[in-house]
C-alpha cells in the first residue's frame, strides 16, 4: 500500500519565505513593507478564506484551502496589499476598495492572475 505524503508546501517557514519573495517582487519593492522577522506566518483551517492580514502583531494567516503553489503565492500577494496599505497608513488598508482594488488590478495584469478570482 503507497502511502500519501501530506503537503508540506504550506508551512509557516515557507509562508515566510513566499512574503520575502513577493515583498521583493513589484509592486510591492516600491512599498515599505516590512521585514519577513516582523510578521508571524501561520496555516489556519477555516474553510472560509484564504487568507487574513492582521495587525498588533503583524500577522499573515493563510488557510490550508491553498494548496497549491499557485494559490499559496496568489493569496500571499493578496494579503501583501494589505500589509502595504497597512504600512502606508491607509485607515482602509482591510478594506477592499478603490486603494486595494488599483493595486491589485496593477498585480493581475502583471501576473497574469484571473481578477475575479484575486
Amino acid at each position: 500500500m503507497t502511502q500519501i505524503m501530506p503537503n508540506k508546501l504550506l508551512t509557516k517557514q515557507n509562508l515566510r519565505k513566499i512574503y520575502k519573495l513577493c515583498a521583493s517582487l513589484p509592486p510591492f519593492n516600491e512599498y515599505p513593507m516590512p521585514q519577513p522577522h516582523k510578521i508571524s506566518f501561520s496555516v489556519i483551517n477555516t474553510n472560509e478564506v484564504f487568507g487574513y492580514f492582521h495587525t498588533e502583531p503583524m500577522r499573515i494567516e493563510i488557510d490550508k484551502m491553498c494548496d497549491t503553489w499557485d494559490h499559496i503565492f496568489q493569496t500571499m500577494m493578496h494579503e501583501c496589499i494589505h500589509v502595504a496599505l497597512y504600512k502606508s497608513n491607509h485607515n482602509d488598508f482591510d478594506q477592499h476598495e478603490l486603494k486595494f482594488n488599483k493595486i491589485a488590478k496593477r498585480i493581475c495584469d502583471m501576473y497574469k492572475f484571473n481578477i475575479e478570482e484575486f
